[in-house]
């Protein structure tokens, strides 16, 4: 369990080091979230379908959140617990206010690094992954791998996970929930509310 556990605890740390600015950055949207959940993985092999508990690390930047729709790139791990950890990078395209820590959703796609079981679940498959967001830094994760960029065999897999995202809680969060606890100063600032001018009065 500690090897399958190294490369899902490293790699995003090293990456966050890089990739997340020391201070909020107007004009860029940061991701870190961590969470668990549960996974179906085919073994192309054998023809069975393993089932495994998962444990996912999300890592990446986007545009400023202060747009309707936010484009970025993701860094991300699965650990599949009795099988082994899968690590991909891709693009993400977000909503507003998913990027905003408030209700949205964002879908991720891109290419996984799977370096476990001799290629039985294929070796580097194609995976999407479709994020619901929450306030408060909530989110679910369904995600899917298939295919296999290396060959045969193919992939089948899917997985999902209950993450906190700890930035989309704390940097980037701004909204309803700061009745409750106001962020001074979000990443890209607050969202201005245009209000029309009131009619002049009649002379």
């Amino acid at each position: 369990m500690r090897r399958t556990l190294a490369p899902a605890l490293t790699l995003p740390l090293l990456f966050a080091a890089v990739a997340v600015p020391g201070e909020a950055r107007g004009d860029v949207t940061s991701w870190l979230a961590v969470g668990g959940g549960y996974g179906f993985e085919k073994n192309a092999v054998s023809s069975t379908n393993d089932r495994a508990t998962a444990f996912t690390t999300t890592v990446g930047v986007g545009s400023s959140p202060l747009n309707r729709f936010v484009v970025g790139g993701v860094f991300r791990t699965v650990t599949h617990f009795t099988l082994g950890t899968d690590i991909s990078v891709g693009p993400r395209f977000a909503t507003g206010g998913f990027a905003r820590g408030e209700w949205g959703f964002a879908v991720d796609a891109g290419m996984v690094g799977r370096f476990w079981k001799h290629g039985d679940y294929g070796r580097i498959p194609l995976q999407a992954v479709v994020t619901g967001g929450a306030p408060w830094g909530f989110q679910l994760g369904l995600g899917a791998e298939f295919l296999n960029v290396a060959g045969s065999p193919s992939a089948q897999g899917f997985f999902a996970v209950l993450e906190l995202d700890l930035l989309r809680l704390t940097v980037d969060r701004q909204g309803s929930t700061e009745v409750w606890w106001k962020n001074p100063s979000p990443a890209g600032g607050h969202i201005v509310t245009t209000t029309s001018a009131p009619a002049p009065a009649p002379q």
